[in-house]
């Protein structure tokens, strides 16, 4: 029956990439690109933000493992979600840098300049072709799905903070939508096998127990 659950997710997604892809990719890309374009501040400060995807990973994984091996969390939840972070988040940036290259999807910025570039150009490793899935939504949506286990309470805020960078990513341009649906179905996917094969290996009772809420 999860089997069944999981395939059925991923048509539902595959769907949705193919929908994007075909029908709301180019317009959304276009009209976010009028809107910047015709305001000069959100022009100006949209045009050149660093990419810190990589520091943010490193300073996670870091700290995650440090706080682990020094018995900083002594508690069972704790404990397990630091184990969970520490391995999910570094394993959303390789798989996400995979893909990247497999696809070579050029963003919305370099297809705007060129369009003879819109597509899958497969097998390019050129740093202008690592659009599909997002980055940024794979490690943040793996994070999301990490603390959505361990500390289910906080749920709405998750989503909401996912929601949120995927509409930025969209909104200057760095992504197209199917690359954010990608993306966050990535790192969900890569934060569930990693919790699956954690779970099989140190058995249930390494896993939380979901928290009770305070009318329970």
């Amino acid at each position: 029956m999860k089997l069944l659950r999981i395939f059925l997710e991923f048509l539902v997604v595959v769907l949705l990439i193919v929908t994007s892809y075909f029908w709301f990719d180019v317009p959304v890309a276009v009209y976010f690109q009028h809107l910047v374009a015709s305001h000069a501040l959100l022009h100006k400060y949209t045009s050149h933000i660093p990419d810190l995807l990589f520091p943010f990973v490193l300073a996670v994984t870091v700290f995650c493992w440090t706080a682990r091996f020094l018995g900083l969390s002594e508690g069972s939840r704790s404990g397990w979600f630091l184990q969970l972070c520490g391995i999910s988040v570094p394993l959303a940036y390789a798989a996400k840098s995979v893909l990247q290259s497999a696809f070579g999807r050029p963003d919305p910025r370099v297809w705007l300049s060129h369009p003879q570039l819109f597509g899958f150009h497969w097998l390019q490793c050129c740093i202008d072709y690592r659009s599909f899935p997002s980055g940024h939504m794979t490690v943040i949506a793996a994070l999301a799905t990490v603390l959505w286990q361990a500390y289910p309470r906080y749920r709405a805020v998750y989503v909401c903070g996912t929601a949120l960078l995927g509409l930025a990513l969209v909104a200057t341009n760095y992504h197209y939508v199917s690359d954010a649906i990608a993306g966050a179905y990535l790192g969900i996917s890569v934060s569930r096998a990693c919790s699956y094969a954690l779970t099989a290996i140190h058995g249930s009772v390494r896993r939380p127990k979901p928290e009770l809420s305070a009318h329970d």
